[in-house]
């Protein structure tokens, strides 16, 4: 596995113990290999053991985003990094989404945690066409919740966000509680006839939604994940 040196060009916090960050590749071999969303890279610090993070970003773009969540080993290391600051990155590597399935179809996209960075690759992508989309979005507390000032534009652009947050006590939350797979239950999609589902997050998370589609009558094919 070969590294190339990236630049940091954005460093924010956007959730609690979740970070934007955004690099500069400055190497045409690594935006040229990005050409899927869902795909993903692998960044290390100094000797650090590598981790692999999913590009948050939609291909064809000058850099390459993702959501860092703040924990141990390189992830720590790269939430504390400042713009300026170089980075080791492999080549963007996975097989991603096979986002061509959802050309003249509604699409169902579904995320828990951190998963939503590859989702969002998704949305940012465009990739449903002008078609009916709707994202259900699970999160432990609101404050954990990535991205919410990008839920307004992605409103904006025809995608439904149903955000849900699992332990709402003491928070002030009035939206969906519980789990992704329990708003999807009790609001169901009125048809999955014309759906591809993208899904990415917790294990349970995405048997439990599978089930859910392929028992409505979603065919395998047209569930997506980047795995």
């Amino acid at each position: 596995m070969s590294f190339h040196d990236v630049t940091v060009v954005e460093n924010r916090l956007v959730a609690d113990d979740h970070h934007h960050l955004t690099l500069d590749p400055g190497h045409p071999d690594l935006l040229g290999g990005y050409t899927i969303p869902g795909q993903f890279v692998q960044l290390r610090l100094g000797e650090d053991k590598p981790g692999f993070f999913a590009i948050a970003s939609a291909p064809g773009q000058d850099t390459l985003e993702f959501l860092v969540q703040r924990g141990g080993g390189v992830s720590a290391a790269l939430c504390a990094l400042e713009p300026g600051a170089t980075v080791a990155m492999s080549a963007p590597m996975g097989k991603g989404f096979d986002v061509t399935r959802l050309a003249g179809r509604d699409a169902l996209l579904f995320a828990t945690g951190s998963g939503i960075s590859a989702v969002r690759s998704v949305i940012e992508s465009r990739s449903w066409g002008g078609h009916r989309a709707t994202l259900f979005y699970g999160a432990r507390t609101p404050a954990r919740m990535a991205w919410q000032d990008h839920f307004d534009d992605w409103r904006a652009r025809g995608l439904t966000v149903v955000p849900v947050i699992s332990r709402p006590e003491g928070t002030g939350w009035t939206g969906k509680t519980g789990y992704v797979q329990h708003a999807y239950r009790d609001a169901p999609y009125p048809t999955v006839n014309d759906a591809v589902a993208v899904l990415c997050g917790v294990k349970g998370m995405v048997e439990e939604i599978t089930a859910m589609l392929i028992g409505a009558g979603l065919h395998e094919d047209h569930v997506l994940m980047n795995y």
